[in-house]
């Protein structure tokens, strides 16, 4: 079944033999994970955790991130694009694209920190396990775990030759070919692992501005390749490169003011967007070395050692209509080297230290620049108050020409080293009581290199904006360095009623690091000036019950979050600059339900309850903001998959899944405009195929989005600040069928 473990399942809360990666099925709905740094049996674990194994994932085709929203509780992740995303986790959204800011969602892949917003979605091909971590993971995992951590596992090679292909055709022209290959080379000593994709879709909404023009498409390549070296039963070593390059066409980003010709200002509607050259190009490559030593019965190391790069450009339309009035333009080169050591001690079953270090080091160039046409700033052009507004272009003013594009850009490049130590103890009394303490402390050096430019495209002086929309240094750079110190404990209490009864509550202190940010003024050519803004923090309380009962797990979760210097994006002015938002709090609950129901039926449904919002912010311009909601954060989120497999032959199967998600209304600014909002919708995916296990095929039909509901990703965007919000729609209803073959 689906619920099975993502490593070996363990009757006790021991590290198993069995190095990490390997998928050893149970068929008692054991589920193991690693939320603790060692594997534990879910139902142990004092944490509010949800695993998703690969064979989940195989099982409902999941391929993208956004997809995990679907099966998760109190996660909605928001894919508008590659390049730029936003994660949810308990009301708390991570979508900040500045280089200078930090996480607060962690985003791991095999131990390496993917969480930085350029490179933090990628494909979800030959996955072993995913983890979703609820709650400040700071203590065990650092680097940002102010909410919670999302931990992606990758399958490893085995001593057994085995591999797959798979194709799938669909609507929008989509094409989508798999290749997966694993083979031994030596014996016992060396294994080898491949898996490729090659993904294309055209775009789902149409842009007249633009012949044949679509936006919202899909152009990705993704390759993986994993050695596995094993010298001896005590040391596994694996060394993994993975690649992507992307090169979708533009993001939808639509006017909800000016309409296009013989259009509408409807999300869900035909577009103009006016830039030919708009669309993403990103590349993402990395290399991890993860190695395993036994050193004794009781002792075992653990090593991550990483280094990723992320090149990514994206140009925009920022005012969603056919006038060539907002341009916006991001280019970021991303480097960083990590290094992690463990150590994990356990002399017998009750008692659990784990300890170790990190150091971390990250360099991010980044500029981004928004190109105004001030013929219509100092001419009309429609706003969200005046809709009715004419378009006019005004060329002259005094007697003086008027620039048709006034760029400005802000370049900013941060650099920052991180190191940490950290220990987590475990003890078990009378095999019913376990109490857990950890602590962590962090050292984070940051410095930032920042500098303006503003030009005219067409060599007129602007009159608008004199000095730049950011400011102007004449590309001149300064820099500033400061340093962040601070300890992030934990501590939690667990109690067996049952050896599969589980109640437990715990309490821990999140941190996200402070930020060199710089500013320009907009009067004159002046340098950068610096605003530190201080470390967040979190204190977090929860309790909860975990429940094991055949083949079901089940678990049910309360929390209540306490920020005191949020760092928000203050949404009164360009961009956003980053501030200090004063306290904001949460609470609500989570509960899940999984494994199989009856034989050839499983079940995996999940809701979450979320009260999360400002209880002290004002923003620049003096509005008081205490009392909103998040950003994308829902009240209730609940969802419901079933997949079932009936033989109808002795080598025949059919199978059949559905998959149903409901989310309340949520609102896409810190403001709450009712315009800057999307009402409750649900979704609706199905799949119904046949399967031949004993020869290794499947095909299946599937369609995603079954009722075609209209809803939104996203709604605001650069035009917000010009009184012009643009939105992202979700995608329509999608038809298309998929083999697979495994050999």
């Amino acid at each position: 079944m689906f619920g099975t473990a993502a490593a070996h399942a363990q009757t006790a809360s021991v590290e198993s033999d069995t190095p990490s990666g390997e998928v050893q099925p149970e068929d008692d709905g054991e589920i193991v994970v690693t939320a603790q740094q060692r594997e534990q049996r879910l139902v142990d674990v004092p944490v509010p955790v949800t695993q998703l194994s690969g064979e989940l994932l195989d099982t409902f085709r999941i391929q993208g991130m956004g997809e995990l929203s679907l099966y998760t509780p109190g996660l909605l992740i928001q894919e508008q694009s590659v390049q730029r995303s936003g994660f949810n986790l308990r009301g708390l959204t991570q979508d900040d694209s500045s280089p200078v800011s930090e996480p607060s969602i962690s985003i791991f892949v095999d131990g390496i920190d993917n969480s930085r917003q350029a490179g933090a979605i990628s494909e979800l091909l030959d996955i072993d396990n995913i983890q979703v971590i609820r709650g400040p993971q700071g203590t065990l995992f650092g680097r940002g775990s102010v909410i919670g951590v999302l931990a992606i596992e990758t399958r490893r090679p085995t001593n057994e030759f085995s591999g797959s292909v798979s194709a799938e055709v669909g609507e929008y022209d989509l094409f989508n070919v798999t290749g997966i290959v694993n083979a031994p080379l030596v014996d016992q000593k060396l294994a080898v692992r491949a898996a490729v994709r090659f993904k294309k879709r055209d775009g789902v909404v149409r842009n007249l501005a633009i012949p044949d023009g679509t936006l919202n498409g899909i152009d990705t390549f993704y390759g993986r390749g994993t050695i596995r070296f094993t010298p001896t039963e005590q040391i596994t070593s694996d060394l993994i490169f993975t690649y992507q390059e992307d090169h979708p066409p533009a993001t939808q980003f639509k006017s909800i003011v000016v309409a296009p010709a013989g259009g509408d200002v409807s999300p869900f509607t035909p577009a103009a967007q006016d830039r030919p050259d708009a669309g993403i190009d990103r590349t993402a490559w990395g290399l991890t070395w993860d190695n395993r030593i036994e050193l004794s019965d009781a002792l075992s190391l653990r090593s991550f050692t990483g280094f990723r790069r992320v090149k990514a450009a994206e140009r925009w339309d920022g005012d969603g209509t056919g006038y060539a009035y907002i341009i916006g333009n991001q280019f970021t080169l991303q480097k960083q080297y990590s290094e992690e050591l463990r150590l994990s001690w356990q002399p017998d079953p009750s008692f659990t230290v784990v300890g170790g270090g990190s150091w971390f080091h990250e360099k991010v160039e980044d500029t981004i620049a928004l190109g105004l046409n001030e013929q219509y700033m100092l001419g009309s052009f429609p706003i969200i108050t005046a809709p009715t507004r004419p378009v006019t272009a005004t060329t002259s003013l005094g007697g003086r020409p008027v620039t048709s594009m006034n760029y400005n850009a802000q370049m900013r490049n941060n650099d920052r080293t991180s190191l940490s130590a950290y220990v987590n103890v475990s003890k078990t009394f009378f095999d019913r009581l376990t109490i857990d303490a950890g602590l962590r402390y962090t050292h984070d050096d940051a410095t930032t290199d920042a500098a303006a430019i503003r030009r005219s495209f067409d060599d007129v002086a602007p009159i608008a904006l004199p000095f730049g929309l950011f400011g102007n240094s004449n590309g001149v750079f300064v820099s500033r360095n400061n340093k962040f110190s601070f300890w992030t404990p934990r501590a939690a209490v667990s109690f067996k009623i049952l050896p599969d009864l589980n109640i437990y509550a715990g309490v821990a202190r999140g941190l996200r690091s402070g930020v060199v940010d710089a500013t320009w003024s907009r009067s004159a050519i002046s340098l950068a000036t610096f605003n530190i803004v201080q470390p967040e923090e979190v204190m977090n309380y929860e309790a909860g019950i975990k429940w094991k009962f055949g083949p079901m797990n089940a678990d049910l979760t309360f929390f209540k979050y306490d920020y005191t210097n949020l760092q928000v994006r203050d949404p009164s002015t360009i961009l956003g600059s980053l501030t200090n938002a004063g306290k904001a709090e949460g609470k609500g609950f989570e509960a899940s339900l999984r494994g199989g129901v009856i034989p050839g039926l499983n079940l995996i449904t999940s809701y979450a309850y979320t009260d999360a919002g400002y209880t002290l912010f004002f923003d620049s311009t003096g509005r008081d903001l205490s009392g909103n909601r998040f950003r994308l954060s829902p009240e209730h989120k609940a969802s419901l998959g079933l997949a079932y497999e009936r033989p109808v032959t002795e080598m025949l199967s059919v199978t059949a899944r559905l998959t149903q998600f409901y989310q309340s209304r949520t609102f896409f600014n810190a403001d709450n405009l009712p315009y800057e909002s999307q009402g409750g919708y649900g979704l609706t995916n199905i799949g119904l195929g046949l399967t031949s296990p004993e020869r290794g095929w499947r095909v299946e039909a599937y369609v995603n989005n079954l009722f075609d509901r209209d809803y939104l990703l996203d709604l605001g965007n650069t035009g917000k600040s010009f009184g012009l919000p643009t939105a992202i729609r979700g995608e329509p209803r999608i038809a298309g069928i998929r083999f697979n073959y495994d050999f």
